[in-house]
């Protein structure tokens, strides 16, 4: 399905309940359930007039739940779930890193502030992901490399470089590898 393609974080007060009763309440139509895609599971709708589609991805490796929307209906959409479900804007998972203090909080604000983040936000994702890539935690620095995988700006490619090149853990540093070269087989 062709047209614009958006991506909604939900966050985790919006429930599978919730998101069941606004897909009814929308009128979307359930094409499939809990589709399993590298690690996540994948529920897929409609909108009544057949031109977008609308995937609830439960990303469990990163622990992160979102919407992805595609189709000329995908903006409405957006505006629907945004009403409907407490969702998060880049600015607001990077504010949420910046106060962070355990090392949860601070990966649940990473990957959201990746998956939601749009061209608008890079420069204040390169700038906060650097402070997380210094931190003393390896599992903070290397969810910037996984992140990165989620929203590939150039200063973030960058930034994942750095880790591989001088992260003190040997684990990180291959992962930035694993992660650069995937990237670079994409080109």
């Amino acid at each position: 399905m062709t047209g614009t393609t958006e991506r909604l974080v939900i966050k985790p007060s919006c429930t599978s309940d919730d998101v069941d009763f606004v897909s009814m309440q929308r009128g979307w139509i359930l094409k499939k359930a809990q589709i399993q895609e590298a690690g996540a599971y994948v529920d897929s709708w409609v909108t009544l007039d057949r031109k977008t589609e609308i995937h609830l991805v439960d990303d469990r490796p990163i622990g992160t739940r979102y919407f992805t929307l595609h189709g000329p209906g995908s903006a409405e959409i957006a505006r629907q779930i945004r009403e409907d479900c407490d969702v998060w804007s880049a600015r607001e998972a990077l504010a949420d890193l910046r106060g962070a203090s355990t090392r949860d909080e601070k990966l649940r604000a990473v990957f959201a502030a990746a998956v939601s983040a749009t061209e608008a936000d890079a420069d204040d994702l390169i700038r906060e992901f650097g402070t997380a890539a210094r931190d003393s935690d390896a599992g903070v620095r290397q969810s910037v490399i996984i992140a990165t995988g989620y929203f590939p700006h150039p200063g973030l490619v960058d930034l994942v470089g750095e880790l591989r090149d001088g992260d003190p853990v040997e684990h990180v540093r291959r992962n930035a590898q694993i992660l650069l070269d995937g990237l670079s087989e994409g080109n």
